[in-house]
């Protein structure tokens, strides 16, 4: 992940770096006519829908879809986990959570599954969290068939099938 900023500090129409969400919209708005229409000519302008709060939940919604789309291409599939763990600059533990797969054409697929977050690192906690991505995800434990732990290795035989 790269840690690019989602949300500006200053997001005024005259500043000259509103952040990324808010440059992307713009460029695509000046790009698509559909979008620039709605973004500058018909949108009121105390609501235009830009708001840090919005920008969140696009993405949260993108994500969403994002991880069901990964969810039914592993389908029945076994597959494998990678677990990172690592602490944010506001000291709080990150779980990301990698999952690999043979697709039906044969290939192996490699996807972010997401960031979980979790209070510490110790591998009960980390275990949890592994447990309510299985539950949330409906994936089977019986189908996990590899696990590897970059930063995460108090994890070691602790969660085994």
């Amino acid at each position: 992940m790269q840690g690019l900023a989602f949300c500006g500090h200053d997001e005024s129409v005259t500043s000259k770096n509103r952040e990324n969400f808010l440059e992307i919209l713009n460029w695509y708005g000046k790009r698509v006519d559909n979008v620039g229409s709605v973004l500058n000519e018909n949108a009121l302008k105390n609501n235009q829908m830009t708001s840090s709060q919005i920008q969140k939940d696009l993405a949260r919604a993108c994500a969403a879809e994002t991880t069901s789309y990964i969810i039914s291409e592993i389908g029945d599939s076994y597959f494998s986990l990678l677990v990172d763990e690592s602490r944010d600059k506001s000291i709080k533990e990150h779980m990301a959570v990698i999952v690999t797969f043979v697709n039906k054409k044969g290939q192996v697929i490699e996807r972010f599954l997401g960031v979980e977050h979790v209070t510490d690192t110790l591998a009960s906690s980390l275990k949890a969290a592994l447990e309510g991505i299985f539950a949330r995800y409906s994936l089977s434990i019986s189908r996990l068939r590899g696990q590897g732990y970059d930063g995460a290795s108090n994890m070691r035989g602790h969660f085994m099938v």
